[in-house]
């Protein structure tokens, strides 16, 4: 295993036990997740991809870093066929334990999302990454090239993820944009641009059907867990208005829908 894939995975086993994961696992959290599994999406999102998919029962879907696991328990409560892979085995332990709980039939595979080297060429329906996953990759051509190999011939690849556009700013909530970097400063950071994902979809063989560019929902973008425990429902209510916030006058979030 390279050195950095060995970093990432001993950074997401810790991670996964922190008082931040541990509140994406609470009894309230998960109860609502079982009861309406569509909240596990970004508003609009899971639409999005079923427009192209129709209903999710009986499809085979692969979420590469699926991380929390809450999409891939959301898919498998609406009837399709999952696989969760990450590279961290805590992460799966976690979620493999829900899985059990719910009876929920989710194959767990620690793999890294780059190589997708655990899974066969065209098995699936649907591959789908959110949000969180393209920071940690260090080659999208080489990712989107295996998205494009396990994909059934009509299948498609969906990604949520952080909008490129915030990269260059600091995003500090109330305060006037403040520019930290430069849009073309890729690396150290792997702050991927749009028209890396878009070529790294194109030189795979993807086709682009669809994207999506998508303000901030709630508060949870704009503060750290510890930062918004402390926030009161009164300061952050206007925050995504962007007249009084002005950072949320650029879109947050991109969503990306491709067909192989």
């Amino acid at each position: 295993m390279e050195e950095r894939e060995l970093a990432i995975k001993q950074y997401w086993n810790q991670v996964s036990d922190s008082e931040w994961y541990q509140s994406l696992r609470t009894e309230e959290r998960l109860d609502r997740l079982r009861r309406e599994p569509r909240t596990a999406f970004y508003p609009g999102v899971l639409e999005r991809m079923e427009h192209y998919i129709g209903t999710c029962r009986g499809k085979k879907i692969l979420l590469p870093s699926s991380g929390d696991n809450h999409a891939a328990f959301a898919f498998a409560l609406m009837g399709a066929e999952v696989s969760s892979a990450d590279i961290s085995e805590r992460q799966l332990e976690h979620a493999r334990t829900i899985s059990d709980n719910w009876n929920l039939d989710i194959e767990f595979v620690c793999d890294n999302t780059c190589t997708l080297s655990k899974f066969r060429d065209e098995t699936f329906d649907l591959v789908y990454t959110s949000n969180g996953t393209l920071t940690w990759i260090h080659d999208l051509r080489e990712m989107y090239g295996n998205v494009e190999r396990v994909l059934k011939k009509g299948g498609y690849s969906a990604l949520f993820d952080v909008h490129p556009f915030t990269r260059p700013f600091t995003m500090e909530a109330w305060k006037t944009p403040e520019v930290r970097k430069s849009y073309q400063d890729v690396f150290p950071d792997l702050h991927w641009r749009v028209q890396d994902i878009v070529n790294a979809n194109a030189q795979a063989g993807l086709r682009i059907l669809e994207m999506a560019e998508l303000p901030s929902a709630d508060a949870s973008f704009w503060y750290t867990f510890e930062e918004l425990k402390a926030k009161s429902e009164e300061e952050t209510a206007s925050i995504n208005d962007w007249k009084r916030n002005p950072m949320a006058a650029l879109p947050t979030w991109i969503a990306l829908i491709a067909q192989k």
